[in-house]
């Protein structure tokens, strides 16, 4: 088993503490141990030397030493910053509000027996209301809606979903939530990645993401996708895993 060296990796100016990542091992300069943000780990790998000076600094000058290679949570393996769990979830409320709107007007021609369910049961209430009798109970939702109905509404939120994620990743990288908030997505450790991402990655992103808001069997894998990205030492989120992606600050 590897000693877990005391003491901490030199921290950039500014910092109290050097960013987690990986850093020449104090025991064995020809490794690399992880150093979590707070303490060294028993995690080693071969060393990849030392990182570059730039020309002409002089290397009692040169910055601290910032993470090496993958596993980083605070930069892409070219040094390119994560975008925080907060602007991410802020990208995802404006997209999801925009898609809302659009789902919704593309679905009110399959709405017709849910506004019939609905306006007659305001109707009985109002009319309870106004005899002074106990309010009607609340309609099943199950019965509000045909089964046609459903399966049209639900193909229409698939194929928006799809449509959103999936052509805005593949032609800009980023949704219009991610484009208004800063962050991109780009492939996995290459931060400075420009234009957008392959076709296989961007739908597989986008149906990951998509499939489970369509059915409430599959809300814990949303939980799951939504929370990782917290524990996830590259911040990547379930549907990030699954293609391969990272999601960067541009600003």
């Amino acid at each position: 088993m590897n000693d877990i060296p005391v003491g901490t990796p030199k921290p950039p100016p500014g910092r109290h503490a050097a960013p987690g990542g990986w850093y020449p091992d104090p025991v064995d300069p020809r490794r690399e141990r992880w150093w979590d943000g707070w303490q060294w780990s028993r995690e080693t790998r071969e060393g990849s030397g030392p990182p570059p000076v730039p020309q002409g600094a002089h290397p009692q000058q040169h910055p601290a030493p910032q993470p090496v290679g993958r596993g980083a949570p605070a930069l892409t393996a070219d040094g390119v910053p994560l975008a925080g769990w907060w602007a991410r979830a802020l990208a995802i409320t404006i997209d999801g509000v925009l898609l809302t709107v659009i789902t919704g007007l593309l679905s009110i021609p399959f709405l017709g027996h849910f506004m019939q369910s609905l306006r007659s049961y305001f109707d009985v209430s109002l009319d309870a209301a106004r005899r002074g009798a106990p309010p009607p109970p609340q309609p099943d939702p199950g019965t509000m809606m045909t089964i046609t109905e459903s399966l049209a509404v639900s193909v229409i939120a698939l194929l928006c979903g799809l449509a959103w994620h999936g052509l805005f990743l593949r032609l800009r990288g980023a949704t219009p939530g991610k484009m208004v908030v800063g962050l991109r997505v780009v492939p996995v450790d290459q931060g400075r990645h420009t234009g957008g991402l392959g076709w296989r990655p961007a739908l597989l992103r986008a149906l990951v993401w998509v499939l489970p808001a369509l059915g409430a069997w599959l809300f814990v894998l949303r939980v799951v996708d939504i929370v990782l990205p917290l524990t996830n030492p590259r911040k990547q989120a379930l549907h990030d895993l699954v293609a391969r992606t990272q999601v960067v600050r541009r600003r």
